[in-house]
């Protein structure tokens, strides 16, 4: 889920605390719609930094997998240089006889 809206309830303190659990483990929240509650100060800062944090893992998700693609490209390719010297190797043998 990337988006929630809980717009216009009445949040008790009780109910802060189970929303902030329930925030801080979503990785992928990255728009969260609050408009006509009246929650704590405290509460809105936590909210914040969850919601900071999911941008920042959702800004650096193409990169890490532009690096991850990057190194299973050079394995492959040492495997193909590996192999590509292994036919040199066997057609040098095959021309020897």
């Amino acid at each position: 889920m990337s988006q929630i809206k809980l717009a216009d309830n009445f949040f008790s303190e009780q109910i802060e605390a189970q929303l902030l659990e329930t925030l801080n483990k979503n990785m992928k929240l990255v728009e969260i719609g609050l408009i006509g509650n009246r929650l704590s100060h405290n509460c809105l800062g936590k909210i914040k930094q969850i919601y900071q944090r999911n941008i920042k893992l959702v800004e650096e998700q193409e990169p890490n997998q532009l690096k991850a693609e990057l190194y299973r490209l050079k394995y492959e390719n040492s495997k193909l240089l590996v192999a590509k010297k292994e036919n040199k190797e066997k057609k040098a043998h095959i021309d020897l006889l």
